[in-house]
């Protein structure tokens, strides 16, 4: 298993999700001598197997190979602008081009050409979104740094010099193959540059973070309400004091969760200060929230892809793949992050690499065949809280013993006027945020460590370990 493929490491890249499948194409590759090549493949990723295979493709490629946009319309992905490291001169490798790549023939096709005399600016680092507005279909480009040879869009502001920030807004009417500048109203973000820009319905969208000068970045939300000839801007910023808000950044990556409470956007990593860290955005509430139970390896990121595939209504599993690291290196493997909905929150259950999350998903094929998994399975698997409390609040009295087992600092809860259920609950939950050894066989054998305190709680858990209930959770 430890010498399965994946891609090439690579950064200012994206992955797209059609049904099942992750398509990566481009980024900035380590071998210059090889780009062409390189270009004209397409790797894919089966989600459900964790499998990458790399398939060639017809027609020619963009040309913007680098820090383009993309977004998907039923199985056609589109690819707009970015930039190419091959050419001699800086200025000449920026594009303003608009490519489709058809997922069921593997052939590309040139929709809009690279031109200085209109459209968008020729430019990298841009935003780009699909729409569906009157049942037809558009693609919304927003922002985006580089050379300043299109004309300029009115409305729209520049940094000016001879690379510019910019903040326009162009869409792409796919029936007539033209591009428009829409009316823009409300707060219309600066200039700005590496940010994301992520769907939440056919006619909205949300920008997050993002470069607005050489130095400067940004840490607000804007949401976009798209029509066929305007779009409306609302800006949300830190409203300072004890609100949770992540910091500035920029090159991070970020995705959308849909599920019952609404709909929440994941962001992870980026540049700008050391970050390394991951929030969940609730953009009906616009809360944020920091999930800390993620480990370095996953975000200490930037120029990285992220992609959702919702397994079911309840779990859903981010694919990370590549980007460049705080140590200066550039990565090429695949993480997987499964998230699950419970009692209305959103909760981190499993970080897997490429090899764990292949053997899970071979294992829960086993069980799907007629072959459960064995109590010794389960054994290592990460207990939900659920779980836990349903069989730990009868002992919630000895919420400091179990604490203490658990490596966890209980100081504060010594004095607390809480109920002992209360502190049980902030128990188990700190013992999961921290990702250390959070395993049912940790359970197990702290009750075997305080048997006169936890014996008949062992009983039950293992009673539950080896009922058809575990099989199907975990």
């Amino acid at each position: 298993m430890s010498s399965i493929y994946q891609p090439v490491e690579r950064y200012f890249h994206s992955t797209v999700q059609v049904g099942d499948y992750l398509y990566l194409w481009g980024g900035r590759l380590p071998d210059t001598e090889n780009m062409k090549s390189m270009h004209s493949v397409v790797e894919v990723c089966h989600v459900p197997s964790g499998e990458w295979v790399q398939k060639p493709t017809t027609g020619d490629p963009p040309l913007g190979v680098q820090g383009y946009a993309a977004a998907v319309i039923r199985n056609e992905i589109f690819f707009y602008g970015g930039y190419n490291v091959n050419y001699i001169h800086f200025h000449e490798g920026h594009h303003n081009s608009l490519y489709s790549f058809n997922v069921d023939t593997f052939n590309w096709k040139e929709l809009s050409p690279t031109t200085s005399h209109h459209g968008p600016m020729m430019k990298t680092g841009s935003g780009m979104v699909a729409l569906q507005i009157n049942d037809e279909d558009y693609l919304a480009v927003i922002g985006g740094w580089g050379p300043f040879y299109t004309p300029p869009q009115p409305g729209a502001q520049y940094s000016g010099g001879g690379y510019q920030y910019c903040n326009e807004v162009h869409m792409y009417r796919l029936k007539t193959g033209e591009w428009a500048s829409p009316t823009v109203t409300g707060d219309r973000p600066p200039p700005i540059n590496a940010f994301t820009l992520t769907s939440i319905t056919n006619t909205t969208a949300i920008l997050f973070g993002g470069e607005i000068s050489y130095s400067r970045w940004s840490n607000d939300v804007y949401v976009f309400e798209f029509t066929d000839t305007s779009v409306n801007c609302t800006m949300f910023s830190n409203p300072g004091g004890s609100v949770q808000w992540p910091e500035e950044r920029y090159h991070h990556s970020s995705v959308l969760i849909n599920y019952s409470s609404g709909p929440h956007l994941l962001v992870v990593g980026g540049c700008a200060g050391g970050i390394h860290d991951c929030w969940l955005l609730n953009i009906n509430k616009m809360e944020w929230k920091q999930l800390t139970n993620i480990p370095d390896s996953v975000t200490d990121r930037y120029g990285h892809s992220l992609s959702v595939w919702n397994e079911t209504q309840a779990t859903h599993w981010i694919i990370e793949f590549g980007g460049g690291s705080s140590s200066g290196s550039e990565l090429s493997d695949t993480r997987f992050i499964e998230i699950i909905s419970s009692t209305g929150d959103l909760v981190v259950q499993s970080v897997l690499d490429i090899n764990e999350y292949r053997r899970e998903r071979a294992r829960q094929r086993l069980a799907q065949a007629g072959h459960p998994p064995s109590i010794e399975d389960i054994m290592n698997k990460k207990p939900q809280k659920s779980d836990l409390l349903r069989y730990f609040t009868s002992s919630a009295a000895h919420y400091s013993t179990i604490g203490i087992a658990l490596d966890v600092d209980v100081t504060d809860l010594l004095h607390s006027p809480m109920a002992a259920s209360d502190k049980l609950i902030l128990v188990f939950q700190r013992w999961i945020d921290s990702n250390k050894g959070v395993t049912w066989r940790k359970v197990l054998q702290v009750c075997d460590d305080y048997p006169d305190q936890l014996g008949r709680v062992k009983a039950e858990v293992e009673k539950f370990l080896s009922s058809d209930r575990a099989h199907d959770n975990y």
